[in-house]
């Protein structure tokens, strides 16, 4: 999905449900801080992730939550460094569901696949998910679209 119809059907349900995004965020993100990130992790990020947190930043973002490249309980480094799955599963960890599960991306040569995972605690593994990218996610997830 391209950034610009991600954009519009933001647009459209965020007219009919504005509460959805009032719950508390984190500032956007720059491409410094973007760079920041992807060197003190050794990764390059999904250019949707970065396009994201670029016009939303990160925290809630209706029904879900994304980690974000500013300072603060958000993250994406401290989040990261906390669960440690960069190391023991090639994966970082974008967005947490509160009850110890991730979805992120799986790293390989240190470039992030733009294909969400799913970490899941209970058995230690990285799942499959049919969200293509951060878009669908953010979309049946936390917009509940589908």
């Amino acid at each position: 999905m391209e950034f610009n119809e991600f954009l519009l059907i933001v647009e459209k349900i965020k007219a009919k449900n504005p509460i959805w995004f009032e719950l508390e965020t984190a500032p956007i993100g720059n491409d410094t801080q973007i760079a920041n990130v992807e060197k003190q992790l050794s990764i390059s990020l999904p250019k949707e992730y970065k396009l994201f947190v670029k016009m939303f930043g990160g925290g809630y973002f209706a029904f879900t939550k994304i980690f974000s490249v500013s300072n603060g309980e958000w993250n994406i480094i401290q989040q990261n460094k906390q669960i440690n799955l960069i190391n023991s599963h090639n994966f970082i960890a974008v967005s947490d569901n509160e009850v110890g599960d991730f979805y992120g991306f799986k790293i390989e040569n240190g470039i992030c696949s733009p294909k969400v995972k799913f970490y899941n605690h209970e058995i230690n593994m990285i799942e499959e998910t049919r969200f293509e990218d951060l878009y669908q996610y953010l979309l049946k997830v936390g917009l509940q679209q589908g």
